[in-house]
């Protein structure tokens, strides 16, 4: 006889009859080159707009560089709607190597 899945009143208030859910990569917002301040325009208006203060620039030379913080990003999307150049998408996080 072939066992089904136990569906126990227990498991099924534990969840446990559920399948396993998956790893969901973090959703964040990703830069691309297209980006203004990448090419040495004056421009920090998805810094502005960040509600959680995520996006930040790091001095570099020829400019002001930016870059998301992964852990404070919620992925809202306002400095997508507010960048000129559309240079910003929301998508997973990808690490850097």
């Amino acid at each position: 006889m072939a066992e089904g899945p136990d569906l126990t009143r227990r498991n099924l208030f534990l969840g446990r009859a559920a399948a396993e859910p998956r790893a969901v990569e973090p959703i964040i917002a990703v830069i691309s080159q297209s980006c203004l301040a990448l090419r040495g325009v004056a421009c920090m208006s998805c810094r502005d707009s960040c509600p959680s203060g995520a996006v930040r620039f790091e001095l570099a030379l020829g400019g002001a560089r930016p870059r998301i913080d992964a852990h404070g990003c919620t992925g809202c999307g306002e400095c997508v709607r507010t960048c000129p150049a559309d240079a910003i998408r929301i998508g997973p996080h990808e690490e850097a190597s």
